[in-house]
């Protein structure tokens, strides 16, 4: 199967796969060949990719949708990122960020929380990766 990531610039990840475990809205969701069509809201966390010769690859991802359709998983997303672009100082910071922002009206609380949730995703992945 095909596993295909663009963000709004360009196409990042395009590359055959036999598994994909991608972050959505309320938790993983793994696909597998053969896999029934979905479309599923992408959260932000560790994408993982795991190649028909059982090469694993992560990415952190934020946000957007994901769609099974044959034999193609194809995630648009706001964000892609490798791991090694993903550090937990970075996190932290962002999260900190996250944390003073503004929340008086409806829309800024819902401003914040999706702030929120994408830094305690990227740092999720950041601690992870950092340990290996």
């Amino acid at each position: 199967m095909k596993c295909i990531v663009v963000t709004p610039e360009k196409t990042e990840i395009d590359r055959d796969a036999s598994f994909v475990v991608a972050p959505i809205f309320d938790g993983e969701y793994g696909i597998g060949k053969g896999h029934t069509p979905v479309v599923a809201r992408v959260g932000a966390g560790e994408l993982r990719i795991t190649s028909p010769e059982g090469e694993k690859t992560s990415y952190f991802i934020e946000g957007g949708f994901l769609e099974v359709s044959g034999e193609t998983v194809s995630i648009l997303t706001d964000r892609v990122l490798p791991p090694e672009k993903v550090t937990v100082a970075d996190a932290e910071s962002r999260l900190q960020r996250a944390k003073e922002l503004p929340q008086t009206n409806s829309d800024l609380a819902a401003m914040k929380e999706k702030a929120l949730a994408g830094a305690r995703g990227m740092l999720a992945a950041a601690r992870k990766w950092s340990k290996k």
